[in-house]
């Protein structure tokens, strides 16, 4: 696997790149910071390696190479944060972060917002866009690569 990644993201299309490498990233509640002082969210996930996710079939065997990577986000300009149907008290819930989307508010801001599974959503409200993301250290075994039911039963 080559070195690991660092995207920046400066508008939505940049931001819709990031995110599709962080899709099924898996994190805790306790990974989550947001300084209003310097108005940056930053959080830490356990991002799936998409990008080196293999499978081959032969007549005996169905392979997969499947890696996981401890991966840094950082979001600036953020002026607010806000939480639905995560619980923020408990520093040890996992989620598991499945896209992220942005929009345009009335006040000119954008909300960027953070989509969990079990619906749960961190809404950062921000000046601008302006996001990085940097994988840290080397990939590890994953035990397998993650599924989405939905997704699967209308393509069969």
């Amino acid at each position: 696997m080559e070195k690991g990644l660092k995207l920046r993201a400066q508008d939505k299309d940049d931001l819709t790149i990031i995110s599709a490498y962080l899709q099924d990233a898996v994190t805790v509640i306790g990974d989550f910071s947001f300084n209003p002082k310097t108005h940056i969210f930053a959080l830490m996930v356990n991002r799936y390696v998409w990008e080196d996710y293999t499978r081959t079939t032969d007549d005996k065997d169905d392979k997969q190479k499947c890696h996981r990577i401890r991966t840094g986000c950082h979001f600036e300009n953020i002026v607010k944060v806000t939480a639905q149907n995560i619980p923020q008290n408990d520093k040890k819930h996992v989620l598991e972060l499945l896209a992220i989307e942005t929009a345009e508010l009335e006040n000119d801001n954008i909300a960027i917002d953070l989509i969990f599974a079990a619906d749960g959503v961190m809404r950062l409200e921000a000046e601008l866009i302006e996001a990085q993301m940097q994988d840290i250290g080397d990939p590890y075994p994953a035990a397998c690569h993650p599924k989405h039911e939905v997704l699967e039963n209308l393509i069969e």
